[in-house]
């Protein structure tokens, strides 16, 4: 038995006809250890996607769960020392979606550039007061600030590289850039050559708010910040006291700390900030190919096999996907 958190799917017809018989699988609530403890007692892996699995979560787990399915990229929200602790492999699915994000990533950077929600207003109430969104830079004399450049940082820089001046990267993690892009060896100095900053990163214990007030106070006046990565990486106070200062032509975040946010949450107010509903890594088929991934890759680690696609994060066998 596959339980899958509710939530992650509203119903399991694609799951089913994928499956086509090989494993069952029930929807049910995860979001409390009660309901972990309740749901999993004759389970032998679960499936979610930003839902909380903390240490009590985990511990409540039923003893016959031995597989932990991320169906998305991060894994901030499981607790992976945890999992490690009894024995419980931990498979995700980081490369799903590499193509949605990084143009999801690249049309808030256009729409933002060229204000096109205000233009929009613009032209529904004073069509000829354009100039009003003036000054608008050419973006071909930018540069562009990439953080992070793994699979989906390097999409974003290909498809941004004919559109800019140039494009310089950071990531710790790293030892060579994409041809055509300077890689630097700091975040600040990136930041102080970015006009367009772009975050591509896991967040974790050390890049959680790694763009705060210092940060964005390096960036030149009029620079444009979007992230599409986690809602933790940016110190969302210090960005709209950016925005409200005029420091920031604008900003775009597809991610927020909080999610969904709270209706007076302050980040919701800020001026010239461009929001989505965490969809960047939503198409018709990268839902579809997220869904039954994840379930080859659970079904794989159930069977002591290697996932032939996504990656196992932690796994007491000792056995790491192809």
């Amino acid at each position: 038995m596959i339980v899958i958190a509710r939530g992650t799917i509203k119903e399991t017809s694609v799951e089913e006809t994928h499956l086509g018989g090989r494993a069952e699988v029930r929807l049910a609530e995860l979001d409390s250890p009660e309901q972990v403890r309740e749901a999993t007692r004759d389970a032998e892996a679960v499936i979610v996607t930003t839902n909380p699995l903390t240490a009590a979560h985990i511990a409540a787990l039923g003893d016959g769960v031995r597989v932990i399915g991320r169906a998305g990229t991060g894994l901030d929200a499981i607790d992976l020392e945890a999992a490690r602790a009894r024995g419980i492999i931990v498979y995700h699915t980081p490369d799903y979606a590499t193509s949605e994000v990084a143009t999801h990533t690249v049309a808030l950077i256009l729409a933002v550039h060229r204000r096109l929600l205000d233009a929009d207003q613009q032209a529904r109430t004073d069509f000829a007061g354009w100039r009003v969104l003036t000054p608008i830079p050419p973006l071909d004399e930018l540069t562009v600030g990439v953080v992070g450049g793994g699979r989906i940082g390097r999409a974003v820089v290909a498809r941004l590289r004919p559109f800019v001046r140039d494009i310089v990267l950071f990531d710790p993690y790293i030892d060579a850039a994409p041809d055509g892009v300077e890689r630097v060896d700091s975040l600040d100095a990136l930041l102080r050559r970015a006009n367009i900053l772009t975050l591509h990163m896991p967040l974790t214990p050390e890049t959680r708010s790694m763009v705060g007030a210092r940060e964005l106070g390096l960036l030149p006046e009029g620079s444009i910040v979007v992230n599409v990565s986690r809602g933790g990486l940016v110190d969302e106070a210090d960005l709209r006291a950016a925005l409200e200062s005029g420091r920031l032509a604008g900003a775009a975040l597809d991610v927020l700390a909080t999610e969904p946010p709270r209706a007076d949450d302050p980040v919701l107010g800020a001026p010239r900030l461009l929001l989505s509903p965490h969809l960047a890594w939503y198409s018709s088929a990268s839902e579809r190919r997220v869904r039954t991934q994840v379930l080859d890759g659970v079904i794989a680690c159930l069977a002591g096999e290697a996932p032939r696609t996504g990656r196992i994060a932690i796994d007491p066998r000792g056995v790491e996907a192809r």
